[in-house]
Order: structure tokens, then sequence, then C-alpha cells
């Protein structure tokens, strides 16, 4: 009976061990976050924010980055492979609409959403797409 429990002590501890350690995909985040925050995104979000888009879900990550581009109060939407203008429609009938269009059009596909703000650019994509990926969207957006 001793041994019995010796066993059930030293399997429960064994599992807790385990359950600490971190998998190989939290590794990888984290890494790929440290790698972000280097390059000057802020990785995550208020609720309030998370209440903004509309594609947001626990599968995908908010990033945000300085705004530097002239556009501000811009939010686009992921639809059939395109983002699609979502606020202000007003946009729409501007002068420039047509080169705001082009400059969205030629960012990553892997950007689900994004939202340009008077300080920063929020973007919804796939973490898991890798630092790569997160290098070209922050390219992409920076010639805006």
């Amino acid at each position: 009976m001793e041994s019995l429990i010796i066993i059930f002590v030293i399997l429960f501890l064994v599992g807790a061990i385990s359950f600490l350690k971190p998998s190989k995909k939290m590794k990888a985040v984290s890494l790929l976050r440290m790698n972000a925050a280097k390059e000057g995104f802020k990785i995550g979000s208020t609720n309030e924010l998370r209440k903004k888009f509309k594609n947001w879900n626990p599968q995908v990550a908010i990033y945000q980055i300085k705004n530097l581009s002239e556009y501000k109060n811009l939010h686009y939407i992921k639809r059939e492979n395109n983002l699609e203008l979502y606020d202000p429609i007003s946009v729409k009938y501007e002068k420039n609409f047509e080169i705001i269009e082009e400059k969205i059009s030629q960012l990553p596909s892997s950007i689900l959403e994004i939202i340009f703000y008077q300080s920063n650019i929020a973007i919804v994509w796939n973490e898991m797409l890798g630092i790569e990926e997160l290098l070209r969207i922050k390219e992409a957006i920076l010639k805006i």
C-alpha cells in the first residue's frame, strides 16, 4: 500500500512539472512577440479595442505600430481575399480614395483587419505565420 501511495505522489509531481513546461507553440509565440517588440510593435489590446475589430477571435492576435502615414481613422476588413473599407464610408467620395485603395491593396493578404488611428495602426493577423510575415507586414505598412 505504501508503494502505491509513493507511485501516486511521484506521478503527481511529474505531471505538475510537465504541465508547467511551455509547449513548442508557446515558445514560438513568445519568441515572435519578443522580436515583434524589438521591431516596434505593441502586442495585445484592451477589451475596447477588441470590440472594434470584426475579425478578432482567440486564434489571432492584435498588433499595433506607430502610425507614420497621413491616414487617420480608417478601418479596413478582409472580405473575399481583399481588404475593403468598413468605416468611414465617406472616404469613398474623397478625391484621393483611389490612391488609398491602391496602397491598401499592396498590404500582405495575411492581414485580416486594419484600423488606422491618430497615433497608431492596429492589425489583426495570425501569429503562427511567423516573423518573416510580420516583417513583410511592417514594410508594407511603412510604405503607406
